[in-house]
């Protein structure tokens, strides 16, 4: 069944007569996902433009020296928001030299867009092209994200800087099907739809569950025929990928969401004959860095964004120590960023570069490792699907553990003080997805996160993924 066309073209104004001929062969085709939403960009004539100059300015405006601390451009960006946003106007105030004093502005973290996002949001904004994001869940317990269109759209001319970095071309150069964002979850979202900035080329949020298609074989021939230029996706909906028995041959892999072992990418890289792009992002912060195809670390991204790695009072590292990733800046006008906490730890580099790119490196990232648990059956739960169970729960923060015993323990902070599920529920909700026949510990604890030995690990488990 198509999509209304009123709808079509308010969820896609650019959209041609060959892209919606296109849309409707991979909505309709009889091996076709279950599909269970609709999307699109959303862009229009103006954003596209909008585009090609941050493309321009990306690629143009990448060095940032040691020591300088945040540039110019980054100080105009607070200097304008801190008389649009509550957020700001606490953390800064009129004649605050924010250059000398930059590391006595407070940091933020998850926790305020979570409890406080009304603050985050200026004052000024017109919310008529406001839409929000819900955040998988894969390193921890989901927020509700504001962003916008353009912003959104934005990680394509950044998916074609990183992608043409390591020799390969941009998806829109292929025509046909530009990507497939790939999951494997007991539920997600899915849905196609045509991208504008890739020419109308087409893009697919698909599920790996085999209850997610109409037959054994769907999504095998799926694959086949759309045959996407590029997969993203989560390192172990990757793994899932490869023992699926469907063969593709996409340009490159994206890993998005959490760290890539080693030796998991290079079995990536032989199984799908193509090279594994580590791309470190984060649904509140946008793209922060890729993977440089030739030394270590993740070379920053954008030229719209400030990162530094800071201790645990806020105060910038020097250069090759390790702090906590903190990120200033950002093109989602809906969530300016100040001194953001990431959760991740590394180091800037600012030396010179063998691949030539002149912007610095994330080093010795100690990002978020993927994680899977197990069912008493020896099946395989992703992470994804216990941040889905606890979703209905007013929650700001979870750390959820599993050993090779399979006994669980589950650590919860609650979003109001005072509040406290019955436990029955949370057993419920855990073992809907866990399954029967696991012991579960529930702890709720108003201080997790709180505390000084680090950061929280949302998700451990003695169980591997290259198992």
């Amino acid at each position: 069944m198509g999509m209304d066309p009123q709808k079509l073209r308010r969820l896609t104004p650019l959209i041609t007569a060959d892209g919606e001929r296109r849309l409707a062969s991979m909505r309709q085709d009889i091996h076709a996902p279950k599909w269970n939403s609709e999307a699109g960009d959303m862009l229009t004539a103006p954003d596209i433009d909008t585009l090609k100059v941050f493309r321009d300015k990306m690629e143009n405006r990448r060095t940032q020296k040691p020591g300088e601390g945040p540039p110019n451009s980054i100080l105009a960006f607070v200097r304008e928001y801190r008389h649009r946003s509550l957020y700001f106007m606490e953390r800064t105030h009129e004649g605050m030299d924010l250059s000398r004093d930059w590391a006595l502005i407070g940091l933020s973290s998850r926790e305020d867009i979570a409890t406080r996002p009304e603050t985050m949001i200026p004052l000024d904004m017109d919310l008529e092209r406001m839409v929000v994001y819900r955040t998988a869940g894969s390193t921890g317990h989901s927020l509700y994200v504001p962003n916008d269109p353009v912003a959104v759209a934005c990680y394509q001319p950044m998916l074609d800087f990183a992608l043409a970095r390591h020799g390969v071309a941009s998806p829109a150069a292929f025509g046909g099907t530009a990507c497939f964002l790939v999951g494997a979850q007991a539920r997600t979202v899915t849905y196609p739809t045509v991208l504008s900035w890739w020419d109308g080329a087409g893009f697919a949020k698909i599920n790996l569950n085999p209850d997610q298609w109409p037959g054994d074989d769907s999504a095998r021939r799926y694959f086949e025929k759309f045959a996407p230029a590029i997969l993203t996706g989560d390192p172990i909906s990757f793994s899932r990928l490869a023992h699926s028995g469907i063969e593709t041959r996409p340009t490159a892999l994206v890993t998005t969401a959490v760290a890539m072992s080693d030796g998991l990418r290079k079995s990536l890289s032989e199984r799908f004959r193509c090279p594994v792009i580590d791309w470190y992002s984060l649904t509140e912060t946008g793209p922060i860095g890729y993977a440089c195809p030739v030394s270590d670390g993740y070379h920053v991204l954008a030229h719209d964004i400030y990162v530094e790695a800071v201790d645990e009072d806020g105060a910038p590292v020097g250069p090759g120590e390790r702090g906590e990733i903190a990120i200033t800046g950002g093109r989602n006008p809906f969530l300016p960023l100040l001194r953001y906490r990431t959760g991740d730890w590394g180091a800037m580099d600012y030396s010179p570069c063998q691949c030539g790119d002149p912007a610095p490196r994330i080093t010795m990232l100690e990002g978020r490792r993927p994680v899977m648990f197990k069912r008493a059956d020896g099946s395989v739960v992703n992470p994804v699907d216990i941040s889905s169970a606890l979703r209905p729960f007013s929650i700001v923060q979870t750390q959820f553990e599993q050993g090779r015993d399979l006994r669980c323990r589950l650590v919860i902070r609650p979003h109001f003080a005072g509040w406290q599920a019955r436990e029955e529920d949370i057993r419920r909700a855990i073992g809907e997805v866990m399954g029967d026949g696991l012991s579960l510990e529930v702890e709720f604890d108003p201080t997790l996160g709180d505390r000084a030995e680090g950061k929280v690990i949302s998700y451990k488990s003695d169980f591997l993924l290259e198992d």
